[in-house]
């Protein structure tokens, strides 16, 4: 499993001087399992350039086919699709008809208890009030898939969605690939009752890669964030988590990244790594932001 961090800010994207070493882009993660399936979570501002990346590829032949879920549809997390370029990649007949063999396939993934708001969201940002191109003027052909309270199989790996404790809902996600697990939890809260909200420690359970959302909302929630990390049921007792401190006055996600002892350093097939710039990352250990 292999995995890549293309935006990691909240509410809105935060460019300049001040964000260059973590990069400013709103959230979006790329994972490509053992497997080579290539699952994307989020599209805020940061699958812009995930996009121009997977041009170089069979995305840029019409031969993608590719998995985004969604964790909600809060705009930092869905800004970035109208600029992902992939989705323009295909042709059509003359009656505007898809020509499927020359399209890149989008699987898009988002909770099932709020009907099509996944669906409807991505339509209405692109309505010509806000956007010249409507979604359904896209060549790449675009299936909806409701996530929320069953597990999927993309390839030979396995995914597992829970609904986390946000305004209006989000979903945290487990994604298994052949005995490694990645989990990310972003835009996550807690019961008012000082307890652990259970699905996010479900998740977590024994995961390789724990992505979690620190970003302070005060003195009492930072504490109570940082109370999941030696919380969660692991092999490994004890993490080193950073403080919940943001990234610049516009708000940002200060996620942590958690590594299990004994994953491989090194790149390949069987390890499971990052590529990133937004975290120096050892195992058992994640420095903050500088």
């Amino acid at each position: 499993m292999y995995v890549k961090f293309w935006g990691v800010r909240g509410s809105v994207p935060v460019p300049g001087k001040d964000t260059i070493h973590f990069g400013g882009n709103t959230t979006c993660v790329e994972i490509r399992t053992k497997e080579g399936d290539l699952i994307i979570v989020d599209a805020g501002t940061g699958i812009r350039l995930l996009g121009l990346e997977l041009l170089k590829g069979d995305c840029g032949k019409g031969r993608g086919n590719l998995h985004i879920l969604f964790t909600h549809t809060h705009w930092d997390h869905i800004q970035g699709f109208p600029f992902f370029m992939p989705a323009y990649v295909g042709q059509k007949d003359v009656s505007g008809q898809r020509l499927e063999s020359t399209c890149n396939m989008l699987n898009l993934y988002g909770a099932s208890d709020v009907d099509d708001r996944l669906e409807a969201t991505l339509r209405g940002q692109m309505e010509h009030f806000y956007f010249p191109v409507d979604l359904g003027y896209l060549n790449a052909s675009i299936k909806f898939h409701p996530m929320q309270g069953k597990s999927i199989k993309i390839g030979n790996s396995t995914i597992h969605a829970k609904r986390l404790i946000h305004p209006n809902g989000v979903l945290g996600y487990r994604i298994e690939d052949e005995g490694k697990v990645f989990v990310i939890a972003t835009d996550c809260e807690h019961p008012s009752d000082g307890t652990l909200d259970q699905n996010i420690m479900e998740l977590a359970k024994d995961a390789d890669v724990f992505v979690y959302d620190t970003l302070s909302g005060g003195a009492g929630y930072a504490t109570q964030a940082g109370a999941v990390f030696p919380a969660v049921p692991h092999s490994d007792a004890v993490f080193a988590a950073p403080g919940a401190s943001g990234c610049g006055p516009l708000g940002a996600l200060n996620w942590a990244v958690n590594l299990r002892g004994g994953v491989p350093a090194a790149s390949g097939k069987n390890s499971l790594t990052t590529s990133s710039d937004v975290y120096a990352v050892a195992a058992r250990k994640v420095r903050p932001p500088a």
